[in-house]
Order: structure tokens, then C-alpha cells, then sequence
């Protein structure tokens, strides 16, 4: 028998683009609510990286609630070999 009060509790995030883009992870309500901006942390190349991530779509499926959270890259950690287009280059 399963506690569904604590399921009740729970939504599913799901990452659709950036360094986390295809996974889930069960999520607990905040104040009741899913989060509207979820910060993620994952070891890049030997080095702690920060990810956020911003809500959006939501939706039920079978009776679990889903949110669709979007890469924000502007208040990420900037990874190894990714451009900034603010740059100029310096080898011309």
C-alpha cells in the first residue's frame, strides 16, 4: 500500500534543454507549488558548476503532476568551451 499523502506532495521536473536536457527527478512542493526556478549543481570537468533552470509548462499524466523546466543560461555557470558571443576574438 502506498502513502499517497506524501505522494500527493511530489511533482516530476523535467529538463528539456542544457546540461541536465532529457532527465527527470521527482521534485517536493514548495508552499504547495512546484518552484519556479530550480538551481542545480553537477561536477564538470573536475569543477563545480551551477545550473538554474526557470518553470514552465506544467501538465498531469497519470495523475502525477509534470513540470517542464528551461536552461537559463545568462545566471548558469558558463562551461568549458562554450563562446561568449559578448567576446571579441583575440587571436585576429
Amino acid at each position: 500500500m502506498s502513502d499517497t499523502s506524501t505522494e500527493s506532495h511530489k511533482y516530476v521536473a523535467e529538463y528539456l534543454d542544457g546540461p541536465l536536457e532529457g532527465t527527470t527527478e521527482h521534485r517536493f512542493l514548495e508552499g504547495g507549488r512546484p518552484a519556479e526556478r530550480v538551481t542545480q549543481y553537477a561536477l564538470v570537468d573536475g569543477t563545480d558548476a551551477m545550473f538554474e533552470y526557470v518553470a514552465g509548462a506544467k501538465r498531469e499524466l497519470n495523475g502525477e503532476q509534470y513540470v517542464q523546466y528551461s536552461f537559463d543560461a545568462k545566471d548558469s555557470d558558463a562551461l568549458q568551451g562554450q563562446a561568449d558571443p559578448d567576446e571579441e576574438s583575440k587571436s585576429l
